[in-house]
């Protein structure tokens, strides 16, 4: 049961937090003012010219999110409250889980009723359902990668401030480094195709793209690093006291 106290004490927060609106006004000025641009040139506005904007937006901010979510409490000073017992643990990881898998859905529902009145007001192409329902699932794969990831370095290293900068730096720093490493000589080729079997590599890679698609082998990365660093985080915080 305080599992599931969790899980709605994180989903309110997120809700009833002034700065989450500001960020949605934010965003949605930004998006809005490219949507206007594009419609002075164009009697329509195709939804996908600011598709890859959207996702790369709301996928920057959901990510912002569920980083305060894993370090709230560390902050707040109350982990000790959830981490006291083995089973306590257990149903603590799971819940901050569950929390990232409902902010997935939640972020990518926006960004679907975002290019809705997109197309709504500038009279554009339908939207894609088939489209859609790939972004739903990365958006899944993308926040559950990062979210766990950074939630297992938060249990080792304990430092709130650490995981901000680790999450801006994976997300906001790779992609533009990635071009570069090319350059490199002898090794620059390898290395660029090795990234493309790295998930956090592909996937930012992917989050500024209008078109989502997987390999069947970054399908199978992708799960298998969410299930390893799920088991992971569930190992380290049974055996470790905070």
């Amino acid at each position: 049961m305080r599992s599931l106290q969790l899980v709605k004490y994180d989903i309110l927060s997120f809700c009833k937090s002034y700065l989450t609106y500001i960020a949605l006004i934010l965003i949605w000025l930004v998006l809005g003012l490219i949507t206007f641009l594009m419609a002075r040139n164009n009697d329509q506005v195709n939804y996908s010219s600011i598709l890859s904007m959207a996702n790369w937006m709301f996928l920057f901010f959901g990510l912002l999110v569920v980083i305060k979510t894993i370090t709230r409490d560390y902050s707040q000073g109350t982990i000790q409250l959830y981490m006291n017992k083995v089973k306590n643990r257990i149903g603590y990881i799971i819940a901050k889980t569950i929390s990232i898998i409902l902010f997935s859905f939640i972020f990518a529902f926006i960004t679907y009723i975002t290019l809705m009145l997109v197309q709504a007001f500038t009279e554009g192409k339908n939207l894609d359902g088939d489209k859609f329902l790939t972004n739903i699932w990365f958006y899944l794969i993308f926040l559950l990668f990062f979210g766990l990831l950074l939630f297992l370095v938060t249990l080792i290293v304990q430092k709130p401030a650490v995981i901000f900068t680790l999450g801006i730096f994976l997300v906001f720093i790779v992609p533009f480094i990635q071009p570069f490493i090319g350059l490199i000589p002898d090794w620059g080729e390898k290395i660029q195709k090795s990234l493309k079997y790295i998930p956090f590599s592909y996937l930012t890679e992917k989050s500024q793209t209008d078109s989502i698609k997987f390999s069947n082998w970054q399908w199978f990365i992708s799960l298998a690093s969410i299930v390893i660093l799920f088991i992971a985080n569930i190992a380290y915080a049974a055996k470790r006291d905070i």
